[in-house]
């Protein structure tokens, strides 16, 4: 058993590997007034196997300098409302989080464990890792938590809630079990969408029925009570049919059932990474590329590198692409998170490279700084399909940006990053990666002042997800650190990797 855990483990670790691409920067900040609490001598905080919303005794300090005790956010942050914890004894990734209407949280991930939090979730004999989704409260109480799971792996990337309050999770397998009317072959990976009430209770399920490998990995909600799923395809049969390889953008009504679709087909396939739906129903999708033959061969300008990327608009029901927006230059051009901004807009986030790493930026990046390695990177489009802003986020290192939301008069990107200078001068670096959250204000999109903090300790810490409303916005990933930030985190849970929520509230 503990060997087949590690095989799990390994497995996880790089199938998230494979998923993913992100980034970030900041800017100076002005030192405000702010009060910590003071970490008591000896601890009275626990870990119960399932959340933690307790970060200090009750003993406060008033000081215009970061404190010297461990696990608190330095001077000029936003506050920390709370943090959550998703762990046991294996790897324990949040992937996705989402804030729903009432103001309750869902989160949906991957895990290896059965225990502490995850205890009764994996069925002995089946496969590592499983799929997880959860749900709790405003103030951080877990209200219910549940599992996907089969006779191979099942992997969540996105989650979110539906008008009727229901849950819908999206993602793929290997497994031929999780529609047991139909058993499923072995050899190929099938996307899946499940649906969950508001209670955790199963709805229903969907798992696509090609002959190749689909991948689902981002999940919008509609406005008619539907959703939009993103994602790749090979298969040339079944829901999908596609002509060769790429992208897929698939609506669903509440039951499930596709009502239309749009596929991308290319020589080198491609992947719909991000979907985002405003309050008119208009969808916004991010799509990454290495294609500039087939149905990509319509976009003028990719096929510039190695790797490029589409930002897509199209009608409620996918029947009209109303504009597209290119972003490629010489090197690896990721761009897989978006947030539409309900103006008939969007924002798009991701990292770049040069060519061969050079620091010569060409093509959409000409003109603009990168500082070394993948560089994080932001771009605002308006209604009509026009960059009307653009924002860097980088150092020396590798800088991910791996979501963004948009709260009161601004938009939050989070993300990680192993900089400690340009951008990250103000942010320092604990050891390995380190998870951070950036605020950077509306009306001055392209300027310098953002305000930053960390989400770090001594290990590696990646944040994943990102969503806000109002002046709320919460971030999680998993981090394998005990210490700084993580403090609380009781240490045998994080033998492995550990999954984390944190709420903030923005500075008025």
């Amino acid at each position: 058993m503990e060997l087949n855990k590690r095989i799990g483990a390994v497995m996880l670790f790089f199938t998230i590997l494979f998923i993913q691409c992100f980034q970030f920067a900041a800017g100076k900040r002005d030192t405000i007034d702010v009060t910590y609490p003071t970490r008591p001598t000896e601890t009275t905080l626990y870990f119960d196997g399932r959340y933690n919303t307790t970060r200090a005794s009750t003993t406060v300090i008033t000081t215009t300098e970061p404190p010297t005790q461990e696990g608190y956010i330095p001077a000029g942050s936003d506050a920390d409302l709370w943090s959550v914890s998703f762990g046991g004894t294996g790897e324990d990734v949040v992937r996705s989080i989402y804030y729903c209407a009432n103001g309750d949280y869902v989160v949906c991930g991957n895990s290896t464990s059965d225990d502490m939090t995850f205890t009764g979730l994996y069925v002995e004999g089946t496969a590592r890792p499983y799929a997880f989704v959860a749900k709790f409260s405003s103030s951080g109480s877990l209200r219910w938590i549940n599992s996907i799971y089969g006779n191979n792996i099942c992997i969540a990337n996105d989650v979110c809630e539906l008008s009727d309050g229901s849950i819908a999770v999206a993602g793929y397998t290997r497994a031929t079990n999780l529609i047991t009317s139909a058993p499923l072959s072995s050899s190929v990976i099938d996307a899946f969408i499940f649906r969950y009430s508001s209670t955790g209770d199963v709805l229903n399920k969907y798992v696509a029925d090609g002959s190749g490998y689909d991948y689902f990995y981002s999940i919008s909600p509609c406005p008619d009570g539907g959703y939009v799923a993103g994602g790749s395809s090979t298969s040339t049969d079944g829901d999908f049919n596609m002509t060769s390889t790429g992208a897929v953008l698939i609506k669903f009504n509440s039951s499930n059932a596709i009502v239309s679709s749009v596929t991308l087909n290319g020589g080198s396939g491609g992947t719909i990474h991000d979907v985002s739906v405003d309050t008119n129903g208009t969808v916004f999708a991010a799509c990454v590329t290495t294609s500039s033959d087939g149905d990509f061969a319509q976009f003028s300008g990719l096929g510039a590198g190695k790797t490029d990327s589409l930002v897509l608009k199209y009608s409620s029901d996918l029947s009209v692409l109303r504009w597209s927006v290119v972003i490629a230059g010489g090197g690896n051009d990721r761009f897989e998170y978006i947030c539409a901004d309900n103006d008939g807009g969007c924002v798009v986030a991701g990292n770049f490279e040069t060519k061969n790493n050079a620091g010569v930026t060409d093509g959409f990046f000409a003109g603009y700084p990168n500082y070394g390695y993948a560089d994080g990177y932001a771009v605002r489009i308006n209604s009509v399909g026009t960059v009307t802003g653009r924002r860097g986020f980088g150092g020396s290192q590798i800088d991910y940006i791996t979501g963004v939301c948009r709260c009161s008069g601004s938009y939050v990107f989070c993300g990680y990053t192993k900089s400690s200078d340009f951008n990250f001068s103000t942010l320092g670096n604990i050891g390995g990666y380190d998870s951070f959250v950036t605020v950077v204000s509306t009306s001055d999109f392209s300027g310098s002042a953002v305000s930053v903090h960390p989400i770090a300790g001594t290990d590696s810490d990646t944040a994943f997800a990102i969503c806000g409303s109002g002046y709320v916005y919460t971030v999680a990933g998993t981090t394998s650190s005990t210490d700084e930030f993580f403090w609380t985190t009781d240490p045998m849970v994080t033998q492995e990797n550990t999954g984390f929520a944190v709420k903030y509230e923005l500075e008025s």
